[in-house]
């Protein structure tokens, strides 16, 4: 048992013994193998060596020197520059001439040649001194007249900015563009370099441009973008018929007050902004031009219907709504509210009161269905009705239109004009004609009662009612003092010139033409309230 024990293992020594040697062996090859690559690259270049640029792995000193001067006759730097500019400058036209030195021979020197297999697994990129020599002059000429230098080439850097319209999350930052413009120095020193050791082409490097001096990271710049932000998220549209008028980001920015990278929201220009939205789009009280039943177009001044903005109430409202970031679509707050937007903001279903022909007109949908014979305002006891633009105001059936010395029952009552409307008057027998010269109503247009109760179911409530033409009240004749009645006689008898009258009249104006300014500063006030005083409701 012992000896096949000991067998064994004498048998186990040997085999240990024999890799040993074998593995012994291997190392002294491998060794020589790379004792030997380190001798041979002692006087070479190394493995994925390149020397300015150009290939050396396993040439000598000499060989890349010799290579240098067989291409210095017919060198060629290719320049490129922004702008896809691609330039050439070739040895004859700036003298090149060999200037090589020892330079390969100290840069191989340089290389430690027992770090080959590293050189298996990365390049090396070796540079020498200038290796050539040539015209400064001749060299800086060219450099001078590369397209680089052109004006059309030139674009100058901007800075990065924010954006000029705000995007769907407001504005944000406008990236720097570098351009083009060139640095002269140092142009010609990266183009110098690259002649001096031969390189086939040079990129001119960020360096030879002029870069922009505000960065897309500033900070300075991106505290005023979120700021502006804060409030100009904003997307609101206002509609007026066909204009649209939209509320966002660049013009809310407008309305900021900007001082550093603070901003605030100034109120006062957005109330600047909805006077002009209302002086704009508010029709109340305008000039309107009506074609009439007769194919003509009619004048219709005054009257209290159409758009009318609440500027104050608007202004608060429009300016939590970019406070809050809102979005959509709004409507401005109004007074009054005509049928559209536009010239003819009346639209195609409105009442049209003809005074002159004592005549309504009812249309619907552009079409005339109904009218009648009517009984307008009395001329003579200056109780005309109203001429203008108005809209019903409400529509009411058996009621009572009561005045200071009347009451009177109506089955069908339509206001337009405060106390004045219209309605029937089964009370008359004839309507139309002159009768509301002499025995007109109080201001209201008197209708048949089934006139009356045709119309009143066809229009609704905030429908138009133009009403124009009619008689004027008769004018009050002067009353004369004393001495200006006896001033007429005289005139009348052909004794006086009648300038002697007025003068007269004259005299002493100052009373009289001052209570005609107050009457005519009245008059704006009683326009208000006639309805209720010269027109007592109804009839």
């Amino acid at each position: 048992m012992d000896q096949r024990r000991n067998r064994r293992k004498r048998k186990r020594k040997r085999r240990t013994e024999y890799y040993m040697t074998l593995l012994i062996i291997a190392l002294v090859i491998v060794l020589i193998i790379y004792v030997g690559i380190s001798a041979y690259f002692v006087t070479h270049f190394s493995f994925k060596t390149y020397v300015n640029d150009k290939e050396a792995f396993g040439k000598t000193a000499g060989e890349v020197e010799e290579e240098m001067l067989s291409h210095v006759g017919d060198y060629v730097l290719t320049v490129h520059a922004r702008g896809d500019i691609t330039e050439t400058i070739d040895s004859a036209s700036i003298d090149l001439q060999p200037q090589m030195s020892n330079q390969f021979r100290d840069i191989l020197k340089s290389q430690n040649p027992f770090a080959w297999p590293v050189c298996l697994f990365k390049e090396t990129r070796l540079t020498t001194e200038t290796v050539v020599g040539y015209s400064e002059s001749k060299l800086d000429n060219i450099i001078s007249g590369l397209s680089v230098f052109d004006p059309e080439n030139v674009v100058e850097p901007e800075d990065a900015h924010i954006s000029d319209e705000s995007g769907d999350k407001g504005f944000f930052i406008v990236p720097e563009t570098d351009g083009s413009k060139p640095v002269d120095l140092k142009v010609r020193q990266e183009i110098k370099a690259a002649v001096g050791v031969m390189d086939d082409e040079v990129t001119l490097s960020d360096e030879c441009y002029e870069s922009a001096s505000i960065k897309g990271d500033d900070q300075t710049l991106n505290t005023l973008c979120d700021n502006l932000n804060r409030y100009c998220s904003v997307n609101i549209t206002y509609e007026f018929g066909d204009d649209v008028i939209k509320v966002n980001g660049s013009r809310v920015k407008e309305w900021c007050a900007i001082e550093g990278t603070s901003v605030t929201l100034d109120e006062t220009r957005i109330k600047d902004f909805v006077n002009e939205l209302a002086r704009t789009y508010d029709t109340f009280g305008k000039t309107r031009h009506l074609k009439s039943h007769t194919g003509e177009t009619v004048e219709v001044k005054g009257g209290d219907y159409g758009w009318w903005m609440d500027r104050a109430t608007e202004t608060t409202q429009l300016t939590e709504a970019v406070l809050s970031g809102a979005s959509g679509k709004r409507e401005p707050v109004y007074f009054g509210k005509a049928c559209q937007y536009g010239e003819n903001d009346w639209g195609d279903s409105y009442v049209e009161v003809d005074l002159d022909a004592q005549h309504v007109y009812v249309y619907r949908d552009g079409q005339l269905v109904e009218d009648s014979d009517c009984v307008s305002g009395c001329v003579n006891k200056k109780r005309v009705t109203p001429v203008g633009t108005y809209s019903i105001t409400y529509k009411e059936t058996d009621t009572y239109l009561t005045g200071d010395n009347y009451s009177s029952h109506v089955d069908y009552w339509m206001p337009f004009n405060g106390n004045v409307g219209l309605h029937d008057a089964s009370w008359r027998s004839s309507f139309g004609g002159d009768i509301y010269v002499t025995n007109g109503s109080h201001g209201c247009v008197n209708l048949p009662t089934k006139k009356a109760a045709s119309i009143y179911d066809i229009i609704q409530k905030g429908e138009a009612v133009l009403v124009y033409g009619g008689k004027e009240p008769p004018e009050e004749e002067e009353e004369l003092t004393p001495e200006q009645e006896q001033l007429k006689l005289l005139i009348e008898a052909g004794l006086l010139d009648p300038s002697a009258l007025q003068a007269q009249t004259t005299e002493g104006g100052g009373e009289s033409g001052a209570q005609s300014q107050d009457q005519t500063q009245e008059s704006a006030q009683e326009q208000v309230q006639n309805t209720a005083e010269e027109y007592p409701q109804g009839e």
